[in-house]
């Protein structure tokens, strides 16, 4: 698995702390690593976030978000 970045909520708690993060730079791409990354740590992980260059959205419960607002997290 390949996941660019990882990193945790303010609380720390023993589930649902970790966030993945994955960086895609060109329109068409897959996230197999993400989904990956999903199924197996499940009980840790927060909902997933793919930065890309297409506009605010979420689905199947990963949020894609535009570069201009990685500052947010």
């Amino acid at each position: 698995m390949e996941i660019d970045f990882l990193i945790s909520k303010s609380n720390i708690t023993s589930k649902h702390n970790i966030i993945p993060i994955e960086v895609k730079s060109g329109k068409n791409y897959t996230y197999s690593s993400l989904n990956k990354f999903k199924d197996k740590y499940n009980d840790y992980s927060f909902n997933p976030i793919i930065i890309h260059q297409e506009d605010l959205k979420e689905e199947n419960g990963i949020l894609y978000l535009p570069i201009y607002m990685t500052s947010l997290l």
